[in-house]
């Protein structure tokens, strides 16, 4: 296989890639919306932290870092997602 060939499979899996976080992102403004009716915190650190745990245990060890790094990327957005969908309501 060619570099080209390997950066093809690359490119498809960040469109699926892609595609999720989008659907995730999406989703986060229903959790915001179901905060907002049950006046919830947008944080909830101890949720975060089982996610990111959850998460990096789907890989194989020498990613785990690599993944928790992202998911709390991940995780920021999607806060700040919240945040902005709670501000809009008001």
């Amino acid at each position: 296989m060619d570099l080209t060939q390997i950066r093809d499979r690359i490119d498809q899996l960040d469109r699926q890639i892609a595609a999720l976080l989008t659907e995730r992102m999406e989703i986060t403004n229903e959790v915001a919306a179901y905060k907002i009716e049950h006046n919830l915190p947008v944080y909830h650190p101890e949720r975060e932290k089982q996610v990111i745990e959850k998460v990096s245990a789907l890989t194989k060890e020498e990613y785990r870092d690599a993944l928790a790094v992202i998911y709390q990327c991940i995780m920021d957005e999607s806060k700040k997602n919240q945040e902005h969908y709670i501000a809009s309501k008001k």
